[in-house]
């Protein structure tokens, strides 16, 4: 994974720098709101959760995990990732209140998607509780569908929530 950018965004692989940043954008309980709790709870959780994901998958199941930073005018943002598993690619993104509604999460998505299509993704899975407009609107913005995932097994689906498929 490599460093990017758009038209207005700087997008690098999530790092042992971004903890700090990254707990400054959501530490927010607006956050947590439509993603099961909060996002972070405390700064040295978020440091706990980074190295964890820069573990990587565990061994075996047959899981890659991408994750990477968002940045406009040199301030996090948000995140992106993307769960790749069975020839497809579960998506999320969370970004700061103070940044929603600017087009950041569209962005960075969708230059996300062109980035798992590149490692032959053809489909793109995302889960969303249906009172979060906002993210089901974004979906539906990048050409998402509503669909229902059959005998795929979604590691991001919850009882409730609406599937979302890009071919």
């Amino acid at each position: 994974m490599t460093s990017a950018t758009t038209p207005r965004l700087r997008i690098e692989p999530l790092a042992p720098q971004h903890p700090e940043g990254l707990f400054a954008a959501l530490n927010d309980d607006r956050v947590g709101r439509y993603i099961g709790g909060h996002e972070v709870t405390t700064l040295d959780a978020l440091r706990a959760r980074i190295v964890r994901l820069l573990d990587g998958a565990p061994d075996g199941s047959g899981e890659t995990w991408l994750n990477w930073a968002v940045h406009a005018d040199d301030v996090v943002v948000g995140r992106v990732e993307a769960t790749l598993h069975s020839g497809i690619a579960e998506i999320a993104y969370v970004f700061g209140p103070v940044h929603w509604g600017q087009g950041y999460a569209t962005e960075a998505t969708a230059w996300m998607i062109g980035e798992v299509r590149a490692l032959g993704c053809a489909e793109c899975w995302a889960t969303v509780l249906p009172e979060n407009v906002a993210s089901v609107r974004l979906l539906r913005r990048l050409g998402f569908i509503e669909a229902e995932p059959g005998d795929l097994a979604l590691q991001s689906y919850d009882d409730g929530d609406l599937t979302f498929v890009l071919r």
